[in-house]
């Protein structure tokens, strides 16, 4: 829903971020929560083990459980999985923190405006957070956002609609550079937001300490959008998607700063969290999805034919060549079920990293920028076909 923002300091300007109090908290309700209520859950409800056919219940929020649920990626171009890591901080990394000197404590917090194309309020606003960069390595850090952006809007339809974005840096000021489990197993690193790679004991997962996330996002004039870059040229990255924070983003997407495929996993991450698009893939374990049709707009438990005669969902895309590659049709297989759900195209990157969204995907995520700038989707006066 479109809220009244505050309105921020003109670009390339920094902003002492403890001037910057919300002035009430926003609340928004969660995706998973009309998921649930249509018996699937979109985005970050799995847990360990992959949801039965019957059922697929929501998670209970972060702050009512010591564990978030998260999806990981094993490597470029592979399947997402998912998988389920204590809330709190290792007590390992914990440990290692020493006190800030006073220069870094004054430093810290400082939100720079890296792009701005408007008003809050009729913009999405993205917010950079860097993890395991010191005092001395701040420009590397907005260096590395900016490059990080670049990357990501290259993708459509990012690309097409960059004029609604602007982009924030929140500097977080680490004692050490880096981040812990990286280049091996046992480094650990003393950083701003406990970023870690060999999370739950999977080498490509880089978790974060959210609460700490939370308060950097919430010293940026807004936050629709946080990505947490990680310093370091490692492969890996997180989606942290059973988040409804009070600052009002959804969910926290990690990526490694230099490593160049980490977007992808951004991306990904955004079909969630902008474009409450589900999962395309599937757990062969669960058999048949028996419940009743998902709200997500790119999974669907009738078959092409159907979708034409009901003029459902994505009805109108059905035969035209999608940017994914082939025809948007119905294939079966999605949400995390092999049969019984139908999904729009073959291979779309909510399916397999490096692929391009799909027709109804690329929809779902424009009306998803349109939900933060002000517009509704029935203002939109174009389609992505």
């Amino acid at each position: 829903m479109h809220r009244p923002r505050r309105t921020p300091t003109p670009p390339g300007t920094s902003i002492r971020a403890r001037i910057r109090q919300r002035s009430g908290a926003r609340s928004r309700t969660a995706i998973r929560v009309a998921a649930a209520a249509a018996g699937l859950a979109l985005v970050g409800g799995l847990a360990v083990t992959a949801p039965t056919a019957s059922a697929s219940p929501a998670a209970p929020p972060p702050s009512a459980s010591r564990t978030q649920q998260v999806e990981y990626f094993t490597g470029p171009q592979g399947h997402p999985r998912h998988t389920t890591v204590p809330a709190a901080t290792p007590k390992s990394l914990a440990s290692a923190h020493r006190a800030r000197s006073a220069a870094e404590l004054a430093a810290d917090g400082e939100v720079t405006s890296l792009v701005r194309k408007g008003p809050t309020a009729q913009k999405v606003d993205v917010v950079f957070i860097g993890d395991g960069y010191t005092l001395a390595q701040q420009k590397d850090f907005h260096a590395d956002a900016k490059a990080k952006w670049a990357q990501i809007s290259a993708v459509e339809p990012y690309a097409a609609n960059r004029a609604l974005f602007n982009v924030w840096t929140v500097d977080a000021v680490s004692k050490q550079s880096g981040v812990s489990g990286d280049p091996a197993k046992n480094v650990v690193k003393d950083t701003a937001l406990d970023s870690r790679f060999w999370c739950d004991d999977i080498e490509r997962l880089l978790c974060v300490d959210t609460a700490k996330v939370e308060s950097y996002a919430a010293k940026a004039p807004d936050a629709d959008l946080v990505i947490v870059l990680g310093n370091s040229a490692k492969y890996g990255g997180a989606g942290y998607n059973d988040i409804t924070s009070p600052v009002g983003y959804d969910g926290i997407a990690t990526a490694s700063s230099d490593h160049p495929d980490s977007a992808q996993v951004a991306v990904h991450e955004t079909g969630h969290s902008l474009g409450k698009l589900a999962d395309e893939y599937v757990y062969d374990t669960n058999g048949t999805y028996s419940g009743p049709e998902p709200g997500a707009p790119n999974i669907t438990k009738m078959t092409a034919a159907q979708l034409k005669a009901k003029k459902a969902k994505w009805y109108r895309d059905l035969g035209k060549e999608s940017p994914d590659g082939g025809k948007v049709g119905a294939y079966e297989g999605g949400g995390y079920f092999p049969r019984g759900l139908y999904r729009p195209t073959q291979d779309s990157i909510m399916r397999t990293l490096g692929r391009e969204f799909n027709l109804p995907g690329r929809q779902a995520m424009i009306e998803g920028f349109h939900r933060h700038t002000g517009r509704s989707a029935a203002a939109l006066e174009h389609r992505t076909h």
